[in-house]
């Protein structure tokens, strides 16, 4: 939490000494948002992706069966690993679907990739156009303990090495070039399998996904790094990051990304299958009515108020009366 606090206050920081915005981030890969969905959907950023580094994944539904085991089930948009759940065989998958039921979110069924060891890919590209990332790591999720796990920095048996060094700067340029095919991204962070460092140089990976919303750079975790070396990554990067920013083209209507982001999924009262406007109908819905019964509630106060200051002032008459009578 203290490293984001640290980047979060660094980009601010960084945005008034370039004179830019922090608030402007939040449309930095606007392009790739679903407005529909009001979210970052990780079945339309698969889209993008070319299909010799696809997995198979679609929207789960019970009539779905897998070809094989194990598979993944996730949640359309999550960060951190939040939501995701592994099924080993058709028992646990049956199992996982009924207490995911009631969840507002929908879930997507992701086959597994076979690569033997998990890469995350970090970037912060500002001007696009370039052919070049400004900032660019390349992070080996470690986990000995499970030959399919759910990395993420809340696994404690997930550690991450920075591995950048061990590349090339033709090699860095290569992968790099493998995201920039999927995408114009502001920033991104890329989760890869290959068998090798080897493989993953040449192209021959699978995409477990792309998160576009917070990608959060990885390598900080190295245990490894020493605290000024995380700050002068932060420095630097957050820097990089704020001349992104900078550089967003402006619209007529930006898009409330974050506001929608952060509704998402969080009313189980929307539907699973509704679109944005669905979910900030029914959200207005809920309002007019908590309006309407507060409203309510305020005229019931208002009467028994009075119906008090009436009862004082008859009681304060009669007492009146009695003592004037001899």
């Amino acid at each position: 939490m203290h490293i984001t606090i640290i980047m979060v206050v660094t980009y601010i920081a960084c945005c008034a000494r370039i004179c830019t915005g922090p608030w402007k981030y939040w449309q930095i890969n606007a392009h790739y948002f679903s407005a529909e969905q009001g979210i970052f959907s990780k079945l339309s950023v698969d889209s993008l992706i070319p299909e010799r580094w696809r997995l198979r994944q679609s929207i789960d539904s019970d009539t779905l069966t897998p070809n094989a085991f194990p598979v993944f089930l996730k949640p359309e948009w999550g960060q951190n690993a939040h939501g995701i759940h592994r099924a080993d065989d058709h028992s646990q998958l049956v199992s996982l679907r009924a207490r995911l039921a009631g969840e507002p979110q929908r879930y997507l069924l992701q086959e597994a990739a076979t690569g033997q060891r998990e890469f995350e890919i970090f970037s912060i590209d500002a001007n696009r156009g370039d052919g070049q990332h400004d900032v660019f790591t390349v992070t080996e999720a470690i986990n000995q303990r499970e030959r399919f796990p759910i990395n993420s920095k809340y696994n404690r048996h997930t550690r991450y090495a920075d591995i950048t060094a061990d590349f090339t700067q033709e090699e860095q340029d290569r992968v790099s070039a493998y995201l920039s095919q999927i995408g114009e991204f502001g920033i991104s962070r890329m989760s890869v399998r290959a068998d090798s460092t080897e493989d993953l140089v040449a192209g021959n990976f699978h995409v477990i996904e792309i998160n576009l919303f917070l990608p959060m750079p990885i390598n900080l975790l190295d245990s490894n790094y020493s605290w000024l070396q995380r700050w002068q990554f932060i420095r630097s990067s957050m820097m990089c990051l704020a001349h992104a920013t900078k550089l967003i083209k402006p619209v007529d209507k930006p898009q409330p990304i974050f506001a929608k982001m952060m509704l998402y999924g969080r009313d189980t009262s929307l539907t699973v299958n509704g679109t944005w406007k669905d979910k900030a109908a029914a959200i207005r819905t809920k309002i007019g009515n908590a309006g309407r019964q507060a409203s309510k509630a305020a005229l019931r106060r208002k009467s028994v108020r009075r119906a008090t200051v009436s009862h004082k002032r008859t009681t304060r008459n009669k007492i009146g009366e009695h003592s004037a009578q001899p």
